[in-house]
């Protein structure tokens, strides 16, 4: 009788830690789903009430442009973009970019000297979240698409005259 009433205690103590351990284990998923929504992402912060001014002139784009006159002087090597190296010396436009899914931002170029072609770069950058700053750049990646384009040199520099804030880097 002893031992049968010594397990059933054991058995309501086992349960209601049971309970306390499931009671904090469903708090802390709770504090987790109220904080859901409330937190920027990084690409928020990097990209918070950018206008089309920005994204057409920004730290990005001129990363990505240091690091074609660094490959262009030799400083870096890319081997995938070495059957272009005379096609890429000059200026390029900006054919699209957007925040990246893993962070920074997707930029998709078209250089004056190929201008049927385009190069798609990921720039990534460093975010101080605590401050809600951008602190630093860096290049990621480079490549040419398999796309192309009808799109001529003059096409281009007519594009330029037309569109506020596109211009050759």
């Amino acid at each position: 009788m002893k031992t049968t009433i010594t397990s059933i205690a054991i058995l309501f103590a086992l349960s209601a830690y049971g309970m306390t351990h499931d009671k904090a284990k469903q708090d802390s998923i709770i504090d987790i789903a109220d904080t859901i929504g409330t937190r920027k992402t990084l690409n928020e912060i990097r990209f918070n009430g950018w206008e089309r001014s920005e994204w057409l002139d920004n730290e990005y784009i001129r990363t990505l442009r240091k690091y074609l006159d660094d490959y262009n002087k030799g400083i870096v090597s890319n081997p995938a973009l070495d059957p272009y190296k005379k096609q890429i010396k000059g200026q390029f436009v900006i054919y699209d970019i957007n925040p990246y899914l893993l962070g920074g931002a997707l930029i998709r170029i078209t250089f004056l000297g190929m201008p049927d072609r385009v190069f798609s770069s990921w720039i990534y950058s460093n975010v101080n979240e605590k401050k809600e700053i951008v602190e630093s750049y860096e290049f990621r990646s480079i490549s040419i698409e398999e796309e192309t384009t009808d799109m001529t040199k003059e096409d281009i520099l007519q594009a330029i005259k037309e569109m506020e804030g596109l211009k050759l880097w």
